[in-house]
């Protein structure tokens, strides 16, 4: 992958030293695997997909340096992943839970100010974002 795909990131490990990584913007084909882990709720191989590094590596983090890493790597690669979902259901059904978690986070923290992305979809015109995440929340799925 060509560097113009990564971006720089800084990480603490557990001994306290720094190390400067390259987290990667996936390949369409590593987006699928990307929204596997991201379905199984499996964060060290997220980070592992886009650093290429491994397991034992995110072990070596801080959790706070490993916590803000994870993160990182959601904010960069989902976007891709949701554009391709959009002609995709079968990658739409796996990233669902995740955006309807988010959209639940994004209710409690309310204009606390929550460190994540806001993923909701966009209001229509005549509404409010917090109306659309507020129906969206409360209402039973459609048949």
């Amino acid at each position: 992958m060509s560097l113009l795909n990564h971006t720089p990131h800084t990480v603490e490990k557990l001994d306290g030293q720094h190390e400067q990584i390259a987290l990667a913007r996936l390949s369409i084909r590593n987006l699928y695997l990307f929204a596997q882990k991201l379905a199984a709720t499996d964060g060290v191989g997220l980070v592992t997909l886009a650093t290429s590094k491994s397991a034992e590596w995110v072990d070596s983090l801080t959790p706070e340096s490993y916590g803000e890493l994870h993160k990182k790597v959601i904010e960069l690669n989902f976007p891709a992943a949701g554009a391709i979902a959009k002609g995709d259901p079968r990658l739409a059904a796996l990233l669902m839970p995740f955006i309807q978690e988010m959209q639940i986070l994004a209710a409690i923290a309310g204009s606390a100010g929550a460190s994540w992305p806001d993923l909701s979809p966009a209001p229509a015109s005549s509404e409010s974002k917090a109306d659309a995440v507020s129906e969206s929340s409360t209402s039973a799925p459609s048949t």
